[in-house]
């Protein structure tokens, strides 16, 4: 499974999860997003 693919996938969760998750949702989103940033720059 790629980056884009987990990206894709927990943005898809956030529609079902309760509103107590939607901060650690975005929290883990930002973060992959950011490494997969430092993975194309590499």
């Amino acid at each position: 499974m790629t980056i884009e693919e987990v990206i894709r996938e927990l943005a898809n969760i956030k529609n079902y999860c309760t509103a107590s998750a939607l901060p650690a949702l975005d929290y883990a989103i930002a973060v992959l997003e950011k490494q997969k940033e430092e993975e194309e720059a590499k």
